[in-house]
């Protein structure tokens, strides 16, 4: 049976002026395909791109060229407004830092996405509970990020970009600020509660042990987009 492809990048190309005549290429000739459940780590050297290529996929930013579709819908001549529906209906992201709001406790900063994509607010926070009380965080249900460890935080980020049940996750180095224990904990929860949903992920991470855990690998270079 054929996969959706949750994620189409064709021809994708990202650059900066600089002054008024200078123009710094970040890649070019970007061309990718993500089927539903499937997930693709991206490495890369460091200033190859890859927080941009994210940041287009999911549209939080907008390419120099090419295109970005999203369940077969061209994003590229998209309303800011049809764009932020895409966003908080089908995506997911978990970022290096956890990004947690402050003011909250871990229930509600997961709440908040489904709350927001409309679910009823009740039901969201039952869900957010279960969901934390999976990751091991039953203790930590009403403890503010500032109470809670780097690990824990991203358990939290981790299971806020899964609660509004998005098809496309997007994760930008979430070990990056790990120890190597916490690192293979959370990366392996991640892993975990992408099949478990059945979401389609693209991760970029400098860890080679954790890469070998994607169901493909793909290296960003300037000028594409190479399977290894």
């Amino acid at each position: 049976m054929n996969k959706t492809v949750v994620l189409e990048l064709c021809d994708l190309k990202k650059s900066f002026k600089v002054a008024t005549t200078n123009e710094i290429k970040i890649f070019e000739k970007i061309h990718l395909s993500l089927k539903s459940s499937e997930l693709v780590g991206i490495i890369a050297p460091s200033g190859t791109g890859k927080t941009s290529l994210l940041n287009i996929s999911g549209l939080l930013d907008q390419a120099t060229g090419g295109s970005v579709r999203i369940l077969g819908q061209d994003t590229k001549t998209m309303t800011a407004e049809k764009r932020n529906l895409i966003r908080r209906n089908h995506i997911g992201f978990v970022f290096q830092s956890s990004n947690l709001l402050n003011e909250f406790n871990a229930v509600e900063n997961v709440a908040l996405s489904r709350i927001i994509k409309g679910y009823n607010f009740h039901d969201s926070l039952d869900y957010s509970r279960k969901l934390l009380s999976k990751v091991g965080l039953e203790e930590r249900l009403h403890n503010r990020p500032l109470e809670l460890s780097g690990g824990e935080q991203q358990r939290i980020a981790i299971c806020r970009a899964i609660a509004n049940d998005p098809q496309l996750l997007l994760a930008d180095e979430p070990t990056g600020n790990l120890d190597q224990e916490n690192s293979t904990l959370v990366f392996d929860l991640l892993v975990s509660m992408v099949k478990q949903k059945k979401v389609s992920a693209l991760v970029a991470t400098h860890n080679l042990d954790l890469i070998r855990k994607m169901d493909r690998v793909l290296k960003l270079t300037k000028t594409g987009l190479v399977s290894i």
